[in-house]
């Protein structure tokens, strides 16, 4: 048995901000190059990708995407200083909390205490 948690952000109002699926495609991202083949890392299109990553931007009020024109090697797109920034906050916060959430969990149901 084991702890299963999903961390996502909101807004004040309580909508949706950005959760895991938006951290795997900017990690995506970056790891690619660009939006395109982040999205089909993670497998969604590239329309869809584009959208997410629009409502995030406007919601947080700030650039997450970098983008870069053709050119001999082809476009792309990186990761803005404040994309990075923002995301690897939110990945320390993530872990931390599920580290806390392990640590609960096994003060709840240690093994003694199962019997």
């Amino acid at each position: 048995m084991r702890p299963k948690a999903k961390i996502w952000l909101e807004r004040e109002d309580g909508s949706y901000l950005m959760g895991p699926g938006a951290m795997h495609l900017l990690r995506a991202v970056a790891e690619a190059g660009s939006l395109k083949g982040g999205a089909k890392q993670v497998g969604i299109s590239y329309r869809k990708a584009w959208a997410q990553l629009r409502k995030v931007e406007a919601a947080l009020g700030f650039t997450l995407l970098q983008r870069h024109s053709g050119g001999e090697g082809g476009g792309g797109s990186t990761l803005t200083p404040a994309a990075l920034n923002f995301l690897e906050r939110y990945e320390r916060f993530c872990q931390g909390a599920l580290h806390d959430l392990e640590a609960r969990f096994r003060e709840a149901f240690a093994p003694e205490e199962l019997s």
